[in-house]
């Protein structure tokens, strides 16, 4: 609801009357005593007063981002067999982590070793993500572990960074990356593989 609220203007100051009544008592107070005076009333709309109870919310308040998919899933744990994540969820898998998410990744846990070839379908959650990462952290397990060419040709063409390192520094990378707000991905061998 909005009052109005009248000015008085005197050469000395001009200040706001909470009412029409009281405006025109200081009126005639005024042009009483100091005729001299210039005295001028202007109409003016001001917004009620907030109630002054601590629930009140501010504008801002009102407003939700309905683009933000709130905070990124990233890994808190690194185990010997899997991972704990930030939201207490553990994976004794293989995992992928892509816009904010984290998803079972079916491969073999010792998937980067050259005399075990991986495929390229195990990367085809890249091709069909939107939106594409600009990179994608590889954590080979313990031990850091050179990728095949394929994979960085398969990345190359897709228009994404690739980069390999062992597991826990990849998880490290990925979680400040993240945090930072870049769109980043990590596809993360466990450190130990199962037998």
């Amino acid at each position: 609801m909005l009052h109005t609220a009248r000015i008085i203007a005197t050469k000395r100051s001009v200040r706001p009357l909470a009412s029409l009544t009281t405006a025109r008592r200081f009126l005639q107070a005024t042009s009483f005593r100091h005729e001299e005076k210039t005295i001028k009333i202007a109409n003016q709309t001001v917004p009620a007063e907030a109630p002054a109870d601590a629930s009140s919310q501010s504008t801002m308040d009102l407003f939700v981002n309905m683009f933000d998919r709130g905070p990124n899933v990233g890994v808190e744990v690194i185990t010997k067999d899997g991972f704990v994540l930030s939201n207490n969820v553990q994976i004794r898998n293989p995992l992928v982590l892509l816009n904010g998410s984290a998803f079972l990744w079916q491969v073999p846990q010792d998937a980067f070793q050259f005399d075990k070839p991986i495929s390229l379908d195990a990367f085809k959650i890249f091709e069909v993500a939107s939106p594409k990462p600009e990179l994608v952290l590889l954590g080979t397990g313990k031990n850091f572990t050179p990728i095949p060419p394929s994979i960085r040709e398969y990345f190359y063409k897709l228009g994404i960074q690739v980069d390999q390192m062992n597991t826990k520094h990849a998880a490290a990378t990925y979680n400040v990356l993240a945090e930072e707000g870049r769109r980043v991905a990590a596809a993360l061998l466990p450190v130990e593989s199962k037998q």
